[in-house]
């Protein structure tokens, strides 16, 4: 092989991972021809061909798959070696990457980064505003703000707070709509609900309540819409107290406690020491408390 070798296997890789010649040129940002061509000059070095072409697309070929987990070991090892190298590093400068759901992007981090950035003006913060658990193993982000314990042994997590939950709504929609007053009532009013988002539906199940998404009038994935179209009296909202009543709603007490949500921190063990890393960490530890 030439001095381009782990490139041709991480290419492999991913063609063997996405079964697509187009799918992981997008993935590696290379153009499909220029990794069709790179695939080809790597099965004639080795004088066996790697994938079985048809019209479904690309798959292993019986020496390609015997190749296939070993690759992995050699991706596992370098992405590794990255994390190692970046966590070494001790001075306040360069890139460290954030990932938060969409109410702490909105809602949270707007009202404290500045405050960090104005200490550590060489650190560039990059956001990756996701609803879904970003995989630090991989680098998409350094730290994550999460509601929910990590379980991966390779994560450092720790737990920073708990955000009280409650229904809410405005006093025009309570006013028209009168205002409940048992958890049996609740459901029977325009409560805003998710679409393909399954939290709501699973957190109501280990609370009892026979409830699914098809059961809302009103349904979206983006939760700042939630808030925004409760305080526009389009119905009762289940979201942070502190925004509720940030945004001038009315709590709503039919006797029902839901249990707060816990709030964590996570990067990945390897980065832990990083220094603008840890420092990130600690700031947001003191600071995201504060907004409750």
């Amino acid at each position: 092989m030439n001095n381009d070798n782990w490139q041709w296997w991480h290419y492999f890789l991913s063609i063997a991972e996405k079964g697509s010649l187009s799918k992981a040129a997008e993935q590696l940002d290379v153009s499909q021809p220029t990794l069709s061509r790179q695939l080809l000059s790597m099965e004639k070095q080795l004088g066996h061909s790697l994938f079985d072409r048809s019209t479904q697309g690309l798959t292993l070929t019986n020496f390609g798959e015997s190749l296939v987990e070993e690759c992995r070991q050699m991706q596992a090892s370098a992405e590794r070696l990255e994390r190692l190298a970046a966590g070494h590093k001790s001075t306040l400068s360069g890139r460290v990457r954030l990932a938060a759901n969409e109410l702490v992007a909105l809602y949270y981090l707007p009202k404290i980064l500045p405050l960090f950035m104005q200490r550590y003006p060489e650190v560039s913060v990059e956001v990756e505003v996701s609803n879904l658990a970003s995989n630090l193993d991989k680098r998409d982000a350094d730290v994550a703000v999460r509601m929910f314990a990590p379980i991966q042994l390779d994560l450092v997590c720790r737990r920073i707070m708990e955000i009280p939950l409650g229904f809410f709504a405005s006093s025009e929609y309570l006013a028209k709509n009168g205002v409940p007053k048992f958890p049996d009532e609740i459901f029977k009013h325009r409560v805003i609900g998710y679409d393909r988002d399954k939290q709501f539906e699973n957190a109501g199940q280990k609370l009892g309540w026979e409830v699914n998404n098809e059961h809302f009038l009103m349904r979206t994935d983006f939760m700042p819409m939630h808030l925004e179209f409760a305080r526009h009296h389009g119905g009762i909202v289940v979201t942070h107290k502190n925004l509720c009543f940030e945004a001038g709603l009315k709590e709503i007490n039919a006797g029902i406690d839901l249990p707060p949500l816990p709030v964590y921190l996570a990067c990945h063990r390897d980065v832990q020491h990083n220094k603008k890393i840890r420092v990130l960490m600690d700031f947001l530890a003191e600071h995201l408390p504060t907004l409750i």
